[in-house]
Protein backbone atom coordinates (compact mmCIF):
# COMPACT_ATOMS: atom_id res chain seq x y z
CA UNK A 1 0.00 0.00 0.00
CA UNK A 2 1.43 3.70 -0.83
CA UNK A 3 2.20 5.55 1.81
CA UNK A 4 -0.37 8.15 0.91
CA UNK A 5 -3.54 5.27 0.78
CA UNK A 6 -1.97 4.36 4.08
CA UNK A 7 -2.85 7.62 5.98
CA UNK A 8 -5.65 7.91 4.46
CA UNK A 9 -6.54 4.43 5.40
CA UNK A 10 -5.62 5.82 9.31
CA UNK A 11 -7.99 8.01 9.18
CA UNK A 12 -11.15 6.00 8.12
CA UNK A 13 -10.34 3.62 11.44
CA UNK A 14 -10.79 6.34 13.33
CA UNK A 15 -13.75 7.01 15.57
CA UNK A 16 -15.53 10.13 15.18
CA UNK A 17 -15.21 11.27 18.47
CA UNK A 18 -14.54 15.21 18.24
CA UNK A 19 -14.44 18.31 16.24
CA UNK A 20 -15.33 21.81 16.54
CA UNK A 21 -18.37 22.82 16.73
CA UNK A 22 -18.23 24.61 12.89
CA UNK A 23 -20.20 23.16 9.99
CA UNK A 24 -19.05 20.32 8.36
CA UNK A 25 -17.21 18.92 11.24
CA UNK A 26 -18.29 15.96 13.00
CA UNK A 27 -19.02 15.84 16.97
CA UNK A 28 -19.56 13.40 19.48
CA UNK A 29 -17.27 13.68 22.18
CA UNK A 30 -18.38 15.84 25.40
CA UNK A 31 -15.71 17.78 25.29
CA UNK A 32 -13.02 17.69 22.20
CA UNK A 33 -9.48 18.97 22.50
CA UNK A 34 -9.07 18.88 18.58
CA UNK A 35 -10.00 22.05 17.20
CA UNK A 36 -9.52 24.06 13.79
CA UNK A 37 -9.33 28.13 13.84
CA UNK A 38 -12.68 29.56 13.02
CA UNK A 39 -12.23 30.54 9.38
CA UNK A 40 -11.68 26.64 8.86
CA UNK A 41 -15.21 25.38 7.77
CA UNK A 42 -16.73 22.94 5.18
CA UNK A 43 -17.85 25.11 2.32
CA UNK A 44 -14.50 26.96 2.32
CA UNK A 45 -11.99 28.36 -0.73
CA UNK A 46 -8.47 27.80 0.26
CA UNK A 47 -5.86 30.57 -1.40
CA UNK A 48 -4.95 29.13 -4.51
CA UNK A 49 -0.92 28.92 -5.04
CA UNK A 50 0.20 29.61 -1.68
CA UNK A 51 1.35 27.63 0.95
CA UNK A 52 -1.75 26.41 3.16
CA UNK A 53 -1.16 26.98 6.74
CA UNK A 54 -3.31 24.99 9.49
CA UNK A 55 -4.03 25.89 13.03
CA UNK A 56 -5.96 25.34 15.91
CA UNK A 57 -5.67 23.69 19.58
CA UNK A 58 -5.57 20.09 20.70
CA UNK A 59 -4.08 18.03 23.48
CA UNK A 60 -0.35 19.39 24.84
CA UNK A 61 2.12 16.75 23.06
CA UNK A 62 -0.41 15.07 21.22
CA UNK A 63 0.27 14.47 17.57
CA UNK A 64 -1.95 15.93 15.32
CA UNK A 65 -2.23 14.93 11.17
CA UNK A 66 -3.50 16.59 8.46
CA UNK A 67 -4.53 15.66 4.81
CA UNK A 68 -5.88 17.66 2.23
CA UNK A 69 -6.07 15.86 -1.46
CA UNK A 70 -2.91 14.45 -1.56
CA UNK A 71 -0.83 16.41 0.88
CA UNK A 72 -0.45 15.76 3.69
CA UNK A 73 1.10 17.19 7.17
CA UNK A 74 1.88 16.73 11.00
CA UNK A 75 2.84 18.67 14.18
CA UNK A 76 2.77 18.22 17.62
CA UNK A 77 0.65 20.25 19.90
CA UNK A 78 2.60 23.28 22.13
CA UNK A 79 2.60 23.07 25.64
CA UNK A 80 0.22 26.04 25.30
CA UNK A 81 -2.24 24.19 23.58
CA UNK A 82 -1.57 25.68 20.13
CA UNK A 83 -0.35 23.74 16.90
CA UNK A 84 0.19 24.47 13.03
CA UNK A 85 0.74 22.52 9.91
CA UNK A 86 1.72 23.76 6.88
CA UNK A 87 0.73 22.35 3.55
CA UNK A 88 2.44 22.79 -0.09
CA UNK A 89 -0.05 25.41 -2.25
CA UNK A 90 -2.66 23.89 -4.59
CA UNK A 91 -4.02 25.36 -8.22
CA UNK A 92 -7.06 26.39 -8.50
CA UNK A 93 -9.69 23.66 -8.67
CA UNK A 94 -13.82 23.78 -8.56
CA UNK A 95 -13.89 19.97 -7.82
CA UNK A 96 -14.63 20.37 -4.24
CA UNK A 97 -12.10 18.51 -1.40
CA UNK A 98 -11.88 17.37 2.09
CA UNK A 99 -9.62 18.23 4.77
CA UNK A 100 -9.14 15.54 7.63
CA UNK A 101 -7.18 16.43 10.67
CA UNK A 102 -6.98 13.50 13.20
CA UNK A 103 -5.35 13.30 16.46
CA UNK A 104 -5.67 10.26 18.42
CA UNK A 105 -9.48 9.55 18.93
CA UNK A 106 -10.20 12.79 17.57
CA UNK A 107 -10.70 13.63 13.88
CA UNK A 108 -12.36 16.77 12.16
CA UNK A 109 -13.20 16.64 8.61
CA UNK A 110 -14.17 19.44 6.34
CA UNK A 111 -15.75 19.18 3.42
CA UNK A 112 -17.00 20.63 -0.20
CA UNK A 113 -13.94 23.00 -0.02
CA UNK A 114 -12.63 24.62 -3.15
CA UNK A 115 -9.28 25.73 -4.16
CA UNK A 116 -9.17 29.52 -5.75
CA UNK A 117 -8.66 33.25 -4.51
CA UNK A 118 -9.94 34.65 -1.33
CA UNK A 119 -10.61 38.23 -1.11
CA UNK A 120 -10.57 40.41 2.32
CA UNK A 121 -13.94 42.85 2.46
CA UNK A 122 -12.86 45.58 5.33
CA UNK A 123 -13.78 49.16 5.86
CA UNK A 124 -16.89 51.02 7.30
CA UNK A 125 -20.51 51.06 6.39
CA UNK A 126 -20.63 51.71 2.82
CA UNK A 127 -18.86 48.05 2.39
CA UNK A 128 -20.75 46.54 5.20
CA UNK A 129 -24.01 47.86 3.61
CA UNK A 130 -26.22 44.68 3.05
CA UNK A 131 -26.97 43.08 -0.40
CA UNK A 132 -30.25 43.13 0.79
CA UNK A 133 -30.71 46.88 1.34
CA UNK A 134 -28.81 47.64 -2.41
CA UNK A 135 -31.64 49.01 -5.00
CA UNK A 136 -30.82 46.16 -7.03
CA UNK A 137 -31.44 43.27 -4.67
CA UNK A 138 -34.55 42.23 -5.80
CA UNK A 139 -33.43 41.19 -9.38
CA UNK A 140 -30.04 40.00 -8.21
CA UNK A 141 -31.21 37.44 -5.42
CA UNK A 142 -33.69 36.13 -7.40
CA UNK A 143 -31.22 35.13 -9.87
CA UNK A 144 -28.55 33.67 -7.21
CA UNK A 145 -27.04 30.20 -7.37
CA UNK A 146 -23.62 30.19 -7.63
CA UNK A 147 -21.59 27.16 -5.84
CA UNK A 148 -18.04 28.83 -6.81
CA UNK A 149 -18.15 32.08 -4.87
CA UNK A 150 -18.61 31.39 -1.21
CA UNK A 151 -19.20 33.97 1.58
CA UNK A 152 -18.21 34.20 5.07
CA UNK A 153 -19.65 37.60 6.74
CA UNK A 154 -18.70 38.07 10.18
CA UNK A 155 -21.00 40.78 11.67
CA UNK A 156 -19.93 42.81 14.73
CA UNK A 157 -21.48 41.74 18.03
CA UNK A 158 -21.42 45.58 19.15
CA UNK A 159 -23.11 48.35 17.38
CA UNK A 160 -21.55 51.45 16.56
CA UNK A 161 -24.45 53.61 16.70
CA UNK A 162 -25.40 55.60 19.64
CA UNK A 163 -26.85 53.25 22.23
CA UNK A 164 -24.98 52.54 25.53
CA UNK A 165 -23.72 49.49 25.95
CA UNK A 166 -24.91 47.28 28.64
CA UNK A 167 -23.37 45.37 30.92
CA UNK A 168 -24.23 42.20 29.50
CA UNK A 169 -21.82 43.16 26.28
CA UNK A 170 -18.74 43.88 28.00
CA UNK A 171 -16.97 40.49 26.80
CA UNK A 172 -17.46 41.88 22.98
CA UNK A 173 -15.06 44.16 23.83
CA UNK A 174 -12.55 41.98 23.68
CA UNK A 175 -10.78 41.87 20.05
CA UNK A 176 -11.41 37.50 20.22
CA UNK A 177 -15.24 37.97 20.65
CA UNK A 178 -15.76 41.50 18.79
CA UNK A 179 -17.25 39.39 15.65
CA UNK A 180 -20.17 37.18 15.95
CA UNK A 181 -19.48 33.57 14.38
CA UNK A 182 -19.86 33.08 10.61
CA UNK A 183 -20.48 30.36 8.34
CA UNK A 184 -19.03 29.82 4.94
CA UNK A 185 -21.78 29.85 2.50
CA UNK A 186 -22.35 29.32 -1.31
CA UNK A 187 -23.81 32.07 -2.59
CA UNK A 188 -27.62 31.77 -2.33
CA UNK A 189 -30.26 34.51 -1.86
CA UNK A 190 -29.98 33.22 2.11
CA UNK A 191 -26.36 33.49 2.10
CA UNK A 192 -25.90 36.86 0.19
CA UNK A 193 -28.96 39.14 1.45
CA UNK A 194 -26.92 40.18 4.85
CA UNK A 195 -23.60 40.19 2.97
CA UNK A 196 -21.62 43.24 1.78
CA UNK A 197 -23.06 44.32 -1.28
CA UNK A 198 -19.95 46.20 -2.75
CA UNK A 199 -18.23 43.10 -1.95
CA UNK A 200 -20.72 40.98 -3.39
CA UNK A 201 -20.86 42.40 -6.48
CA UNK A 202 -16.98 42.58 -6.64
CA UNK A 203 -16.50 39.13 -6.31
CA UNK A 204 -19.20 38.13 -8.40
CA UNK A 205 -17.96 40.08 -11.45
CA UNK A 206 -14.31 38.39 -11.08
CA UNK A 207 -15.45 34.95 -10.72
CA UNK A 208 -17.76 34.93 -13.66
CA UNK A 209 -15.11 36.52 -15.66
CA UNK A 210 -12.20 34.34 -14.42
CA UNK A 211 -14.01 30.97 -13.84
CA UNK A 212 -11.80 30.57 -10.38
CA UNK A 213 -13.95 30.02 -7.70
CA UNK A 214 -13.61 33.07 -5.54
CA UNK A 215 -14.24 33.39 -1.07
CA UNK A 216 -15.42 36.76 0.55
CA UNK A 217 -15.02 36.92 3.79
CA UNK A 218 -16.65 40.80 5.28
CA UNK A 219 -15.42 42.04 8.49
CA UNK A 220 -16.56 45.46 7.70
CA UNK A 221 -18.05 47.53 10.74
CA UNK A 222 -19.96 50.93 10.36
CA UNK A 223 -18.52 54.00 11.28
CA UNK A 224 -14.67 52.70 11.74
CA UNK A 225 -11.75 55.12 10.97
CA UNK A 226 -8.72 54.01 8.89
CA UNK A 227 -6.73 54.09 12.05
CA UNK A 228 -8.78 51.46 14.03
CA UNK A 229 -7.72 48.88 11.16
CA UNK A 230 -4.05 50.34 11.86
CA UNK A 231 -1.57 47.95 13.78
CA UNK A 232 -1.67 49.41 17.18
CA UNK A 233 2.46 49.99 17.33
CA UNK A 234 3.32 51.16 13.67
CA UNK A 235 6.36 50.37 12.58
CA UNK A 236 8.02 53.56 11.16
CA UNK A 237 5.23 56.21 12.24
CA UNK A 238 5.80 59.75 11.08
CA UNK A 239 4.84 62.63 13.71
CA UNK A 240 0.58 62.65 12.23
CA UNK A 241 1.04 58.75 13.06
CA UNK A 242 2.44 58.84 15.75
CA UNK A 243 -0.29 61.51 17.41
CA UNK A 244 -3.19 59.39 16.22
CA UNK A 245 -1.18 56.23 18.39
CA UNK A 246 -0.41 57.95 21.80
CA UNK A 247 -2.07 58.03 24.91
CA UNK A 248 -6.14 57.42 25.75
CA UNK A 249 -8.23 57.59 22.19
CA UNK A 250 -10.97 59.51 23.94
CA UNK A 251 -8.83 62.64 24.87
CA UNK A 252 -6.51 62.57 21.46
CA UNK A 253 -6.82 65.99 20.02
CA UNK A 254 -5.80 63.80 16.99
CA UNK A 255 -8.61 61.86 16.22
CA UNK A 256 -11.97 62.95 14.74
CA UNK A 257 -14.37 64.27 17.44
CA UNK A 258 -16.84 62.58 16.36
CA UNK A 259 -15.98 58.98 16.80
CA UNK A 260 -14.67 60.20 20.71
CA UNK A 261 -18.01 61.31 20.97
CA UNK A 262 -19.74 57.77 19.64
CA UNK A 263 -17.35 56.30 22.26
CA UNK A 264 -18.02 58.42 24.87
CA UNK A 265 -22.20 56.98 24.30
CA UNK A 266 -21.18 53.49 23.95
CA UNK A 267 -18.73 53.46 27.41
CA UNK A 268 -19.81 55.67 29.75
CA UNK A 269 -22.70 54.19 31.21
CA UNK A 270 -20.56 51.14 32.37
CA UNK A 271 -17.43 52.93 33.30
CA UNK A 272 -19.77 55.19 35.76
CA UNK A 273 -21.42 52.20 37.29
CA UNK A 274 -17.85 50.71 38.23
CA UNK A 275 -17.35 48.33 35.67
CA UNK A 276 -13.59 47.99 34.32
CA UNK A 277 -13.91 47.65 30.95
CA UNK A 278 -10.74 45.63 28.18
CA UNK A 279 -8.22 48.37 28.17
CA UNK A 280 -4.44 49.27 27.06
CA UNK A 281 -2.25 52.05 27.11
CA UNK A 282 -4.29 53.49 24.26
CA UNK A 283 -7.88 53.44 26.00
CA UNK A 284 -10.52 51.30 26.33
CA UNK A 285 -11.37 49.01 23.62
CA UNK A 286 -14.16 50.47 21.44
CA UNK A 287 -14.47 49.88 17.96
CA UNK A 288 -13.30 53.14 16.98
CA UNK A 289 -9.86 52.93 18.54
CA UNK A 290 -6.73 52.94 17.39
CA UNK A 291 -5.15 49.41 16.74
CA UNK A 292 -8.70 47.57 17.76
CA UNK A 293 -10.54 46.18 14.57
CA UNK A 294 -6.62 44.96 13.82
CA UNK A 295 -6.72 43.05 16.42
CA UNK A 296 -9.80 41.83 15.94
CA UNK A 297 -10.38 41.29 12.25
CA UNK A 298 -7.01 41.25 10.22
CA UNK A 299 -4.16 39.33 13.18
CA UNK A 300 -6.38 36.46 13.44
CA UNK A 301 -6.38 36.26 9.49
CA UNK A 302 -3.05 36.73 9.04
CA UNK A 303 -1.95 33.27 8.52
CA UNK A 304 -4.64 32.54 6.16
CA UNK A 305 -3.39 33.14 2.41
CA UNK A 306 -5.66 36.12 0.94
CA UNK A 307 -5.63 36.97 -2.95
CA UNK A 308 -5.91 40.76 -1.49
CA UNK A 309 -8.41 43.31 0.23
CA UNK A 310 -11.14 44.82 -0.77
CA UNK A 311 -11.31 48.59 1.20
CA UNK A 312 -14.24 50.83 1.27
CA UNK A 313 -13.36 53.27 4.36
CA UNK A 314 -13.10 57.15 4.29
CA UNK A 315 -16.49 58.77 5.70
CA UNK A 316 -14.83 58.63 8.97
CA UNK A 317 -11.49 60.75 8.01
CA UNK A 318 -12.92 63.37 5.48
CA UNK A 319 -14.56 65.41 8.35
CA UNK A 320 -11.83 67.70 8.88
CA UNK A 321 -8.83 69.30 6.63
CA UNK A 322 -6.98 68.14 9.31
CA UNK A 323 -8.17 64.45 9.11
CA UNK A 324 -8.41 64.30 5.43
CA UNK A 325 -4.26 65.58 5.43
CA UNK A 326 -3.75 62.92 8.33
CA UNK A 327 -4.81 60.20 6.38
CA UNK A 328 -2.76 60.75 3.62
CA UNK A 329 0.06 59.45 5.99
CA UNK A 330 -2.35 56.87 7.63
CA UNK A 331 -2.99 55.26 4.71
CA UNK A 332 0.50 54.34 3.23
CA UNK A 333 1.09 52.93 6.99
CA UNK A 334 -1.60 50.71 6.81
CA UNK A 335 -1.30 49.04 3.55
CA UNK A 336 2.43 48.24 4.68
CA UNK A 337 1.76 47.14 7.62
CA UNK A 338 -0.74 44.64 6.31
CA UNK A 339 2.15 43.57 3.70
CA UNK A 340 4.52 43.12 5.96
CA UNK A 341 1.98 41.10 8.54
CA UNK A 342 0.62 38.86 5.49
CA UNK A 343 4.32 38.66 4.13
CA UNK A 344 3.26 39.73 0.82
CA UNK A 345 4.95 42.93 -0.27
CA UNK A 346 2.96 42.42 -3.26
CA UNK A 347 -0.65 42.38 -1.17
CA UNK A 348 -3.11 44.26 -3.71
CA UNK A 349 -5.54 46.42 -1.68
CA UNK A 350 -8.30 48.27 -3.77
CA UNK A 351 -10.22 50.53 -2.48
CA UNK A 352 -13.32 52.72 -3.81
CA UNK A 353 -13.38 56.19 -3.55
CA UNK A 354 -16.00 58.09 -1.50
CA UNK A 355 -19.26 58.97 -3.91
CA UNK A 356 -20.63 62.31 -3.30
CA UNK A 357 -23.25 64.06 -0.72
CA UNK A 358 -24.28 67.47 -0.25
CA UNK A 359 -23.89 69.93 2.57
CA UNK A 360 -27.59 70.61 2.33
CA UNK A 361 -28.85 68.91 5.66
CA UNK A 362 -25.93 69.02 7.84
CA UNK A 363 -23.41 67.02 6.29
CA UNK A 364 -20.09 67.40 7.11
CA UNK A 365 -18.90 66.72 3.66
CA UNK A 366 -16.93 70.10 2.70
CA UNK A 367 -13.52 67.98 2.88
CA UNK A 368 -14.65 65.17 0.92
CA UNK A 369 -13.51 66.89 -3.29
CA UNK A 370 -10.01 66.85 -1.28
CA UNK A 371 -10.44 63.54 0.37
CA UNK A 372 -11.61 62.06 -2.96
CA UNK A 373 -7.96 63.41 -4.70
CA UNK A 374 -5.98 62.26 -2.07
CA UNK A 375 -6.96 58.45 -2.46
CA UNK A 376 -6.31 59.28 -6.31
CA UNK A 377 -2.98 60.08 -5.84
CA UNK A 378 -2.49 57.62 -2.84
CA UNK A 379 -3.51 54.96 -5.70
CA UNK A 380 -1.56 56.24 -8.12
CA UNK A 381 1.75 56.15 -5.51
CA UNK A 382 1.09 52.98 -3.61
CA UNK A 383 2.47 49.84 -5.99
CA UNK A 384 -0.91 47.59 -6.48
CA UNK A 385 -3.27 49.87 -4.78
CA UNK A 386 -6.10 50.28 -7.12
CA UNK A 387 -8.87 52.73 -7.14
CA UNK A 388 -12.78 52.21 -8.25
CA UNK A 389 -13.77 55.96 -9.39
CA UNK A 390 -17.34 55.98 -7.33
CA UNK A 391 -18.18 59.98 -6.99
CA UNK A 392 -20.90 59.62 -9.41
CA UNK A 393 -23.12 57.55 -7.82
CA UNK A 394 -23.99 59.26 -4.98
CA UNK A 395 -26.61 60.93 -3.12
CA UNK A 396 -27.39 64.80 -2.06
CA UNK A 397 -28.32 63.75 1.54
CA UNK A 398 -27.37 60.29 2.17
CA UNK A 399 -24.39 59.36 2.96
CA UNK A 400 -25.51 55.50 2.38
CA UNK A 401 -26.26 55.78 -1.48
CA UNK A 402 -28.33 52.69 -2.52
CA UNK A 403 -26.65 51.67 -5.87
CA UNK A 404 -24.01 49.05 -4.90
CA UNK A 405 -23.85 47.18 -7.69
CA UNK A 406 -22.20 50.13 -10.03
CA UNK A 407 -19.68 50.50 -7.03
CA UNK A 408 -18.84 46.87 -6.65
CA UNK A 409 -18.70 46.14 -10.40
CA UNK A 410 -16.40 48.99 -11.09
CA UNK A 411 -14.63 47.48 -8.14
CA UNK A 412 -14.62 44.41 -9.50
CA UNK A 413 -13.51 45.66 -13.12
CA UNK A 414 -9.97 47.25 -11.00
CA UNK A 415 -9.64 43.78 -9.76
CA UNK A 416 -9.93 42.44 -13.24
CA UNK A 417 -7.12 44.46 -14.90
CA UNK A 418 -4.74 44.61 -11.91
CA UNK A 419 -4.81 41.26 -10.65
CA UNK A 420 -6.22 39.16 -13.09
CA UNK A 421 -4.37 41.37 -16.05
CA UNK A 422 -7.40 41.38 -18.24
CA UNK A 423 -7.60 43.63 -21.10
CA UNK A 424 -9.81 45.61 -20.33
CA UNK A 425 -10.46 49.29 -20.39
CA UNK A 426 -9.51 51.13 -16.63
CA UNK A 427 -11.20 54.41 -15.78
CA UNK A 428 -9.49 57.85 -16.85
CA UNK A 429 -7.05 59.99 -15.16
CA UNK A 430 -5.69 63.29 -15.22
CA UNK A 431 -2.37 63.71 -17.44
CA UNK A 432 -0.20 66.71 -18.32
CA UNK A 433 -1.77 70.39 -19.19
CA UNK A 434 -0.68 72.96 -21.48
CA UNK A 435 -1.77 76.35 -21.50
CA UNK A 436 -3.08 77.62 -24.70
CA UNK A 437 -4.01 81.39 -25.25
CA UNK A 438 -7.54 80.99 -24.80
CA UNK A 439 -7.09 78.67 -22.12
CA UNK A 440 -5.74 74.67 -21.62
CA UNK A 441 -5.73 71.53 -23.25
CA UNK A 442 -5.93 68.82 -20.37
CA UNK A 443 -4.78 65.43 -21.67
CA UNK A 444 -6.51 62.23 -20.39
CA UNK A 445 -5.08 58.80 -20.16
CA UNK A 446 -7.48 55.36 -20.87
CA UNK A 447 -9.87 57.35 -23.06
CA UNK A 448 -10.37 54.56 -25.09
CA UNK A 449 -12.36 55.62 -28.57
CA UNK A 450 -13.25 58.97 -27.19
CA UNK A 451 -14.17 60.99 -24.26
CA UNK A 452 -17.72 61.76 -24.01
CA UNK A 453 -20.58 63.00 -21.01
CA UNK A 454 -22.48 60.83 -19.21
CA UNK A 455 -25.43 62.43 -20.10
CA UNK A 456 -25.00 63.99 -23.58
CA UNK A 457 -25.06 66.85 -22.55
CA UNK A 458 -22.40 69.78 -22.18
CA UNK A 459 -19.19 68.65 -20.20
CA UNK A 460 -19.03 70.39 -17.14
CA UNK A 461 -17.54 70.36 -13.29
CA UNK A 462 -13.68 71.97 -14.56
CA UNK A 463 -13.38 75.05 -12.76
CA UNK A 464 -9.75 76.91 -12.02
CA UNK A 465 -8.62 78.88 -9.07
CA UNK A 466 -5.76 79.37 -6.16
CA UNK A 467 -5.52 76.49 -3.32
CA UNK A 468 -8.37 77.95 -0.87
CA UNK A 469 -9.83 80.76 -2.64
CA UNK A 470 -12.61 81.25 -4.93
CA UNK A 471 -13.10 78.98 -8.46
CA UNK A 472 -14.43 79.89 -11.41
CA UNK A 473 -16.00 77.56 -13.73
CA UNK A 474 -14.36 76.41 -17.16
CA UNK A 475 -16.69 75.59 -20.05
CA UNK A 476 -14.97 72.07 -21.44
CA UNK A 477 -15.23 70.02 -24.80
CA UNK A 478 -13.90 66.69 -24.94
CA UNK A 479 -12.21 65.34 -28.11
CA UNK A 480 -10.51 62.01 -28.51
CA UNK A 481 -8.53 61.80 -24.96
CA UNK A 482 -8.05 66.02 -24.76
CA UNK A 483 -10.52 68.23 -22.90
CA UNK A 484 -10.49 71.90 -24.03
CA UNK A 485 -10.95 74.59 -21.83
CA UNK A 486 -11.96 78.11 -21.99
CA UNK A 487 -13.30 81.09 -19.84
CA UNK A 488 -10.27 82.34 -17.20
CA UNK A 489 -6.66 82.15 -17.94
CA UNK A 490 -5.17 82.69 -14.52
CA UNK A 491 -5.51 80.58 -11.72
CA UNK A 492 -3.10 78.08 -9.70
CA UNK A 493 -4.70 75.19 -9.88
CA UNK A 494 -7.06 73.06 -12.29
CA UNK A 495 -10.09 71.44 -10.40
CA UNK A 496 -12.59 68.91 -11.44
CA UNK A 497 -15.54 67.38 -9.53
CA UNK A 498 -14.48 69.94 -6.52
CA UNK A 499 -18.04 69.66 -4.77
CA UNK A 500 -18.77 67.28 -2.01
CA UNK A 501 -22.04 66.38 -4.43
CA UNK A 502 -20.66 66.73 -7.71
CA UNK A 503 -22.58 66.35 -11.22
CA UNK A 504 -19.05 66.21 -13.22
CA UNK A 505 -19.95 64.04 -16.63
CA UNK A 506 -17.19 63.02 -18.08
CA UNK A 507 -16.51 59.48 -19.26
CA UNK A 508 -14.71 56.83 -21.46
CA UNK A 509 -15.75 55.37 -24.03
CA UNK A 510 -16.23 52.44 -21.70
CA UNK A 511 -19.02 54.76 -19.21
CA UNK A 512 -16.24 54.84 -16.62
CA UNK A 513 -16.09 58.42 -15.00
CA UNK A 514 -13.43 60.84 -14.34
CA UNK A 515 -11.62 61.01 -11.03
CA UNK A 516 -12.13 64.10 -9.02
CA UNK A 517 -8.89 65.76 -9.31
CA UNK A 518 -7.04 69.17 -8.52
CA UNK A 519 -4.06 69.78 -10.64
CA UNK A 520 -1.16 72.18 -10.68
CA UNK A 521 -1.18 74.66 -13.70
CA UNK A 522 1.71 75.55 -15.74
Amino acid sequence: MRKQDSFLADFQKLWLVGALLLPGASARAQQPTLQLGQVWQSGMVVQRNQPLTLWGKGQPGALVRAAFGRAQGAATVLPDSTWTIALPARPASPTPDSLQVVSGPERLVLTDVLTGDVWLCAGQSNMAFPLANDRAASQTLSQLSNPLLRLLNLPPALTTYSPAYKATEQAQLEPAQFYRPGHWQAASPEAARAFSAVGFYAGQLVQQQTGIPIGLINVAVGGTPAEAWMRPVPAAPTPAVHAVFSGNWLTNPALEPWCIQRGHENLDALLQAGYVLPHDSLGYNHPFKPGFLYEAAVRPLLRLGIAGVLWYQGESNALSQARTEQHEQLFPQLVAAWRADWQRPDLPIYTCQLSSIGTEKGYKSEYWPLFRDGQRRLAAALPHVGMAVTSYVGHPWDVHPTDKKTVGERLGRVVLIQTYHQPLLPAPLPGRVRRRHNGWVLHLTHSGTGLRTADAQAARGFAVGSGTGLRIDLSAQVRGSKVRLRGATAGEYLYYGWQPFSTANVVNSACLPLSTFRLALP
